[in-house]
């Protein structure tokens, strides 16, 4: 499974995740997939926490994890 993102930050400075892939409607998953996506979204919110949102020059970031199934 592919999982795209964009890692932004919202109006009040904030991190800010866009999940840019739509798995998610109607999705039927097994649950090894299933936990291999929830370690996939962890993943992401981490690096949305290790963003240097502060920069002057700071500009979003996108990401992609996984592989085309």
């Amino acid at each position: 499974m592919k999982l795209n993102a964009t890692l932004t930050r919202c109006r009040h400075g904030k991190a800010l995740v866009q999940i840019d892939s739509e798995p998610f409607n109607g999705m039927e998953i097994r649950p090894a997939e299933l936990r291999r996506l929830a370690q996939q979204l962890i993943e992401i919110a981490d690096g949305a926490d290790r963003c240097p949102l502060d920069s002057k020059h700071w500009r979003s970031t996108r990401i992609e994890l996984g592989d085309a199934e």
